[in-house]
């Protein structure tokens, strides 16, 4: 009796360690990005007269699939990504076609849809400066998992999807 006690106790145990360790990394994940933008905006200030591009780089550098990347190839990035103007309603992803770019939202709000079916497509959430999409269908060469659209006038940058894996590489 004593033995099934210690038994259900250690099955517990295990469980708790898994939500713990879920919990952690949620929450790290949460945390991660302000302490990355934090970095970039200090090192902003200077190089900004010199370097038109390195603000576009610090932002880029807040995207969470390139916070390991180089300041070198963050750099070579931000020179093949280009700014845009979005109007509202204007559709920048439609669910199902190929992924050739990866999103980064400078300014503006924007909605996640994904239709079902067919059927008339559900809010999923909305996006504001500082968010980026389109990455999965550029990592994992898939059609678009949703349509994002614009909700209020805003600004992108558009970080085509070729620059974007290159800057992911390592090694040489």
């Amino acid at each position: 009796m004593g033995m099934a006690m210690t038994n259900d106790h250690t099955e517990s145990v295990t469980g708790s360690a898994t939500v713990a360790r879920s919990w952690y990394a949620q929450m790290r994940s949460v945390f991660g990005k302000p302490r990355v933008s934090l970095m970039s905006a200090t090192h902003d200030a200077v190089p900004e007269v010199d370097h038109p591009s390195s603000s576009v780089a610090s932002m880029l550098g807040t995207i969470p699939t390139l916070r390991f990347t180089t300041p070198a190839r963050l750099q070579r990035l931000a020179e093949a990504t280009s700014r845009e103007h979005v109007e509202m309603g204007e559709a920048v992803t439609r669910q199902g076609q190929q992924a050739e770019d990866v999103f980064y939202i400078v300014d503006g709000t924007f909605e996640v849809l994904i239709s079902h079916f067919g059927h008339t497509p559900d809010f999923i959430r909305t996006l504001h400066a500082g968010d980026s999409f389109g990455e999965l269908g550029v990592l994992y060469d898939v059609p678009r998992t949703a349509t994002v659209r614009c909700a209020s006038p805003g600004e992108l940058l558009r970080i085509p999807g070729e620059a974007f894996l290159d800057a992911l590489e390592t090694g040489a």
